[in-house]
């Protein structure tokens, strides 16, 4: 980190005020055609929303983000294939949509580290350990291949191995890895930092990495945590939460421009999903960021890619569609089939299963208790449901739904239960408490 990056209040605010400039200067180019960038850096921020970023027109200050909107594309229709982190960065790794069905019935497979990456339908047997299947190309492996050096910075506990995420990393480290300091009291811990300054850790590992590459050809993946919310925290500290990872952005990329590792580089920026904060719905459904079911502000996150690509900003695009993107972007030959229409999302969850096409929205419990249905161009809260005004509507949904069942079920079940392993990561996040029942 600068010098200017630790100079307190007055040097912070300048820091801003460089690298917003900084950016800018690199102009609003597109990324030239036909032709592979020398480096790509992806930057997921957990649990972000991207409402909170000014960008996307919220009040909250992120001017590090928006230069970097400024220079490139911000995409307005991206969406989270996930309301949680293994789901959606599995997606995001391996182009795939993420399932829990099992066979075409109700049932849904057991919850554990072998099946939260909503991959198992393309394991085999003696791989149910692995979170990502080896059946599936990762996203670095496809980079790699591409001649890049490959660096992975993950922070989130359910990216740490064995979840088979490190898969084609030439340099993978694991930000608090042996350790509780991903925990929602003891990150407050880490040497010389504040909850605000988490960020700092993850940095310092990627610069460090950065630094001993052995090529100026790289592909960097870094992924932060400080907006992720350990247990209700309110809208108040969660912009600040959003604030701080900002101004980590800033840093990171001051750094590598000192490094002159900027130029002819592609930054894509994004979220592998969205936070809840205080709304309301229709429906209960579960706090902060599990779903059950999940509402648009889990799925509304956010996508900037800089310098632009040739695509439409204003495309749908989903958390699988960004693995082909970045396919493109790094000239990789091949690409696998899309499971769903390009205008389609499809949620399984635990307790629901979610379908979403054009305007509407259906919300079903699988038990069959309850099939809801939302205009979102007229009610973007999801606070009425219209699914007796629209039955033709309704009946669509539920045949497409029944049909992506079939299609994405695993045709074998999964070891029933967690293991101590997953639990542990499961409590690292804030997730688990001895009083929860066995999902």
């Amino acid at each position: 980190m600068s010098e200017i990056a630790r100079s307190g209040a007055v040097g912070r605010a300048l820091f801003l005020v460089l690298a917003v400039a900084s950016l800018s200067a690199c102009g609003g180019e597109r990324a030239r055609p036909g032709e592979p960038p020398q480096r790509l850096l992806l930057i997921v921020i957990d649990t972000l929303r991207r409402d909170f970023l000014s960008c996307y027109g919220s009040d909250n200050p992120t001017p590090n983000i928006d230069a970097l909107a400024g220079r490139g594309q911000l995409y307005t229709r991206y969406m989270a294939s996930f309301h949680q982190t293994s789901m959606s960065m599995g997606s995001l790794f391996t182009g795939r949509t993420p399932s829990l069905e099992q066979g075409a019935g109700a049932t849904r497979l057991s919850w554990n580290s072998s099946t939260w990456c909503g991959l198992y339908r393309f394991s085999e047997q003696g791989e149910d350990e692995l979170c990502l299947p080896p059946t599936l190309p990762t996203l670095a492996e496809v980079v790699r291949d591409s001649g890049y050096w490959t660096i992975g910075i993950p922070s989130n506990q359910f990216l740490f191995e064995p979840s088979g995420f490190s898969r084609g990393f030439d340099d993978w480290v694991e930000v608090g890895v042996g350790s509780k300091k991903t925990g929602p009291l003891a990150r407050l811990k880490l040497p010389g930092a504040a909850e605000s300054r988490y960020f700092a850790q993850v940095n310092r590992a990627a610069l460090e990495a950065v630094d001993r590459r052995p090529s100026d050809r790289f592909f960097l993946y870094v992924h932060y945590m400080d907006a992720h919310d350990y247990g209700g925290r309110g809208a108040v500290r969660y912009a600040k939460a959003v604030s701080s990872v900002d101004w980590a952005v800033g840093s990171l990329l001051e750094e590598l421009r000192n490094r002159d590792l900027l130029d002819d580089t592609v930054v894509i920026l994004t979220s592998d999903h969205g936070e809840r904060i205080d709304e309301r719905h229709a429906l209960r459904g579960r706090a902060w960021h599990e779903g059950n079911p999940s509402f648009q502000e889990l799925l509304h996150i956010p996508l900037i890619i800089a310098p632009g690509v040739d695509r439409d900003p204003d495309s749908f695009l989903r958390t699988e569609d960004l693995f082909q993107v970045i396919r493109s972007i790094v000239g990789a030959p091949g690409a696998s089939a899309p499971e769903l229409a390009p205008d389609e999302l499809f949620l399984t969850e635990l307790d629901f299963r979610t379908y979403l096409r054009g305007r509407f929205k259906s919300i079903a419990r699988r038990d069959g208790a309850g099939f809801h249905l939302f205009d979102l161009a007229a009610d973007p809260h999801e606070l009425r449901d219209v699914s007796s005004e629209h039955p033709d509507i309704e009946a669509q949904h539920r045949s497409r739904m029944e049909a992506l069942v079939r299609k994405l079920g695993a045709t074998r079940s999964a070891a029933g239960g967690m293991t101590e392993a997953d639990r542990e990561r499961l409590r690292s996040l804030g997730y688990w408490k001895e009083t929860d029942p066995p999902r």
